[in-house]
């Protein structure tokens, strides 16, 4: 799935400015009328706004019955026609807004409907905050297909524009779950900002696919055995990954740096990977050193996960690999892509 950029400002015209237009000039009319049946006959104000608003909607039978000197009936001929085609100007702009609007939204509805449908080994971020606006950055740059859920209507506004699957409801609602794909999704990131909602989002997500992988935030620590009971694979507290983060920063800067190119950048294009070990992949049943991974693919190999959950934490030439095993591998994106096609 590829997101689609932000809709140009030139193609882009403000939905109430269509209205306040026509509006203004309806506006205007009354004004007018108002005060040329006020200066020319000396109606009060009651009175002028009356036969004003009675010949801007065709009230014939009303304006005949008023009596008008010369000067009125010249000046009624000629705000008839601008009363009149003011109205039809403003209720014809009105309609077409409404009609383009019915149009658009359904348009909209189906095609979104059309890639819920056919997306598959999807993730799903429930919750669309800062840590739902990070995590579907990096989702992004690595060209992950995702689907968000959230409460807030603006959330929609923001991603229907850039093509992005969106759903605006209860995070933790089986309907909303169900429209997302929950049964075809390969994981699911809890990421609301009340651990509360990332509780019962993951007791329902887990229900409806047990074998579905979470990870949910904790904003307090004592919300993370509840989110592990619930059925959460990983728990995450961005505040103590913080403080950690800058206490390393503060005391290892050198190795936080390493860290920064291992994990991938801005800048770098280094990235860690972990690929599934297929039956019938190039690796199966070889080491490492048999399997020329670093001559054929330039990606290193930094462990092994074996099927019985053991890890080799410094595989060596001499490593064997069997299908079924989890390699985590860091590189650069075609690298990484080499060793994925080997595996």
């Amino acid at each position: 799935m590829k997101n689609k950029g932000p809709l140009s400002v030139a193609n882009y015209v403000d939905p109430l400015q269509r209205i306040l237009t026509p509006a203004a000039f309806v506006l205007s009319a009354i004004v007018i009328g108002t005060l040329g049946y006020m200066f020319i006959e000396h109606m009060n104000l009651l009175d002028s706004i009356y036969i004003t608003m009675a010949t801007m909607f065709l009230a014939v039978s009303y304006i005949d019955s008023v009596h008008l000197s010369a000067a009125g009936k010249v000046f009624s001929t000629v705000f008839l026609v601008f009363g009149v085609v003011s109205v039809f100007y403003a209720v014809g702009t009105i309609i077409e807004f409404i009609v383009e609007g019915n149009i658009a939204g359904i348009r909209r509805r189906r095609k979104m409907e059309k890639m819920f449908e056919q997306m598959k080994d999807h993730y799903i971020i429930s919750g669309f905050g800062r840590v739902g606006h990070q995590i579907a950055s990096q989702f992004e740059a690595e060209k992950i297909p995702y689907v968000v859920i959230d409460i807030k209507p603006e959330t929609a506004a923001e991603l229907e524009t850039r093509g992005i699957p969106c759903i605006i409801g209860n995070v933790s609602s089986d309907e909303v779950l169900e429209r997302a794909g929950i049964k075809r999704a390969k994981g699911l990131v809890a990421a609301a900002d009340s651990d509360v909602e990332n509780v019962y989002v993951t007791l329902a997500a887990k229900d409806m696919n047990e074998k579905l992988y979470i990870v949910a935030r904790a904003g307090n620590k004592e919300s993370e055995s509840k989110l592990k009971k619930a059925g959460a694979d990983k728990v995450i507290s961005p505040y103590y990954i913080a403080g950690s983060r800058m206490a390393s920063m503060a005391l290892t800067p050198v190795a936080v740096d390493f860290l920064d190119i291992v994990t991938g950048s801005d800048h770098i294009e280094f990235w860690l990977k972990e690929i599934r070990v297929k039956e019938s992949s190039r690796l199966a049943n070889k080491t490492l050193g048999e399997a020329n991974v670093r001559r054929i693919t330039g990606a290193m190999v930094l462990a092994i996960k074996n099927g019985d959950g053991a890890f080799d934490l410094s595989p060596k030439a001499e490593s064997l690999v069997r299908p079924g095993d989890i390699v985590v591998a860091m590189g650069t994106t075609p690298q990484l892509d080499a060793l994925i096609a080997m595996a």
